[in-house]
């Protein structure tokens, strides 16, 4: 899982921007714990649609990772991840 690895690496927030009509999508992100912070007017070019960013704050503490642990509790099967460093 990517925000696993963010954190791994130490990060301590994340954020993202996604279309602001992809509302599956904004609705995994919010999940993930990320929040509407703002809007990139324009950002995709090729639509000149806007996009939101969000952003999920102090991912670093016990509580994002219980959340983490949840989600990936939730999800069926199992996951093969190929380390790149």
């Amino acid at each position: 899982m990517l925000a696993r690895e963010a954190v791994r690496r130490g990060a301590r927030n994340l954020t993202l921007e996604v279309r602001v009509s992809n509302e599956a999508a904004k609705g995994l992100y919010r999940r993930f714990g990320l929040a509407p912070a703002g809007i990139r007017k324009g950002y995709y070019v090729e639509t000149k649609e806007d996009a939101i960013i969000m952003w999920a704050n102090d991912v670093d503490g016990d509580d994002y990772a219980a959340r983490l642990a949840r989600l990936a509790d939730g999800v069926p099967g199992t996951t093969i991840h190929e380390r790149l460093d």
